[in-house]
């Protein structure tokens, strides 16, 4: 099984996009990046193998094996990295501000089921780590649309749907309407197109 953490950095810490298969799992929080120092940044990008690990204080959780210069990265909760990490990774359901998130425990829940339910099957776990440098265009069109947004494609919507009622009307109608129907559909196609594009950067909840 293959996961995609995709980063942000930021002075107060990384937020990050965890993906299996194209699918958010959940959101992760981190220390932000000071050269993959001990207890106080987080680990380098890269392509890591996870594997199961058990102890009396954290029971079963999941492990990044081989991280150059740094030992015991792990998956565990946490709501604020800077008072809560030393360089371990935190899932969080929904994200507040750079290295804040809410609702961890929850989605550590949900990874971890995810990756045991993998290892019970013999598969071995890889993760990419890498910066998010730019939205693709299936992930800009999936996102949410903020709502100013999501009026005018309904408007673009019904504009296309009007100009195409009259562009189609068994009814002989002079060239003047014709054309006006024309520049409806054309008019509202672009602006529903436009609006479903737009992305609501503040909608950060995890899907459930």
């Amino acid at each position: 099984m293959r996961l995609k953490l995709l980063r942000t950095y930021h002075p107060n810490g990384t937020n990050g996009r965890l993906f299996h298969q194209q699918q958010l799992v959940c959101y992760t929080i981190e220390l932000p990046w000071f050269q993959n120092q001990r207890n106080i940044s987080c680990i380098p990008e890269g392509e890591y193998e996870l594997i199961k690990r058990t102890t009396e204080k954290r029971g079963n959780h999941l492990m990044i094996k081989n991280v150059s210069d740094r030992t015991h990265i792990i998956f565990h909760p946490a709501n604020y990295a800077l008072k809560e990490l030393e360089g371990c990774i935190a899932p969080v359901s929904k994200l507040e501000t750079p290295g804040i998130g809410f609702k961890s425990r929850e989605a550590t829940q949900k990874l971890e089921k995810l990756c045991f339910e993998a290892l019970g099957r013999e598969e071995q776990i890889f993760i990419t780590i890498k910066e998010e440098t730019e939205m693709n265009i299936i992930n800009r069109v999936q996102a949410p649309t903020p709502k100013f947004f999501r009026v005018l494609r309904t408007i673009g919507l019904t504009l296309a749907a009007a100009g195409g009622a009259i562009m189609a009307s068994p009814i002989a109608l002079p060239v003047g309407i014709i054309t006006l129907g024309g520049y409806l559909v054309t008019g509202g196609a672009v602006l529903s197109a436009v609006s479903q594009a737009t992305v609501d950067e503040n909608t950060n909840e995890a899907t459930k």
